[in-house]
């Protein structure tokens, strides 16, 4: 028992001294809040204008990511969330949930904050995994560069076409800095929020939270042991898989909350682990949103995720990756379309591209003046609305 306790001093010790942090003097059990690390990566890689430590970060380095990040940013403003969001405040109806869940979203703050800008908590579930939030500290300037310019390239790819692809972003998971708090960060700094503190956890066997502590992160490290180099980098970002970010517009408005659940959404993965569809299920009514999915929703192989939305959700904005009408209840819900669709560019089913070419067709042209996700065949921007009725 004593070699136990002493192994978990050590070990603790270790998390305190990696993370640059005094989290060796904080109890064991008591959930790391990485809020320095948070406000570090938000002024460094979102160039939020906070500040950060320049005996610790290259500020040359860190000028330069953010003249190159500007216009980027500008260009996003411009062309198209002055013309989105005022779709949007029109679109979106004040009395439905303000608890809002993403499938296949990753940390795609930019667009939720577009489409819902008073959200109160929003949960994204994708592949990606948050990342250790510890590995950036040390970084030499050159890797920093590199790191900022990478991700600063996947900014502006979903800037200029609207979505991610998984495969691109998998490039992203040996990088040292936590990439989809990075593109969270982002996302908040452009439409001007605060971010306010960082935890990570995993999900309890009944779907509630529970916050990783220096115990945790310090048996995790032990359970990783002496591996090194690119896997132990896949094993420190699963174990910071799930993260839990909270902001605010400004100082002494309401804080709103961020999850991001890493986690496979197909059968088979929720079958062996159900803890995701637990934890949702636990919010009852809620909005939801998808966009470049992949027409995952489309298929058999993710039919437990369908359904969980087909229980709960009230509305939900989507381009046609959303879920399509051959699996709706016509006595349950509607669908309002906008733009134009003729088909999809990536392959779906026969039976959900008939089914959303025959609703296009059938309802009355409305506008789409910007893109929103993928294109539809010919190029053409789309999007539809999804309600429950009353």
């Amino acid at each position: 028992m004593l070699r136990t306790a002493r192994s978990l001093a050590l070990a603790l010790l270790a998390v305190g001294a990696h993370a640059g942090l005094a989290y060796a003097d904080a109890p064991a059990d008591a959930p790391l809040d990485f809020s320095a690390e948070l406000k570090e990566l938000s002024a460094i890689a979102a160039c939020d204008g906070r500040g950060f430590d320049e005996a610790k970060f290259d500020k040359a380095t860190v000028d330069a990511h953010c003249k190159a990040l500007a216009p980027i940013i500008e260009r996003y403003k411009t062309e198209w969330l002055t013309v989105a969001r005022p779709f949007f405040a029109d679109l979106v109806p004040a009395d439905i949930p303000k608890t809002v869940v993403y499938p296949f979203g990753g940390a795609d703050l930019m667009t939720v904050l577009a489409v819902f800008p008073d959200v109160h908590e929003l949960t994204t579930l994708s592949l990606e995994a948050g990342g250790d939030p510890r590995q950036f500290g040390g970084i030499d300037k050159q890797r920093l560069a590199r790191s900022l310019a990478l991700h600063r390239q996947f900014i502006d790819k979903l800037i200029t076409v609207n979505h991610s692809r998984t495969l691109d972003l998998g490039r992203l998971k040996l990088d040292p800095m936590p990439s989809q708090v990075v593109f969270g960060l982002v996302g908040l700094a452009t439409h001007g929020y605060e971010p306010v503190s960082l935890k990570y956890f995993r999900l309890n066997d009944d779907g509630t939270v529970h916050y990783l502590t220096a115990a945790d992160v310090a048996a995790g490290e032990k359970a990783i042991g002496k591996v090194k180099s690119t896997a132990r980098t896949l094993r420190l970002a699963e174990l910071f898989g799930s993260f839990e970010l909270t902001f605010r517009k400004g100082p002494g408005a309401p804080l709103q909350t961020y999850r991001h659940i890493s986690a496979n959404l197909d059968n088979e993965h929720l079958a062996a682990d159900p803890r995701p569809i637990k934890h949702l299920a636990a919010k009852g009514d809620v909005t939801a949103m998808t966009k470049a999915a992949s027409y995952l929703l489309w298929w058999g192989s993710f039919e437990t995720v369908r359904d969980y939305l087909l229980g709960h959700m009230v509305w939900m904005v989507s381009d046609s990756t959303g879920i399509p009408p051959n699996y709706l209840d016509p006595a349950k819900f509607e669908i309002v379309t906008y733009g134009k669709f003729l088909g999809t560019l990536l392959k779906g089913s026969k039976e959900g591209q008939d089914a959303y070419v025959k609703a296009w067709a059938e309802q009355p042209a409305r506008a789409l003046p910007f893109m929103f996700g993928y294109p539809g065949k010919g190029q053409h921007a789309h999007l539809v609305v999804t309600k429950r009725k009353k």
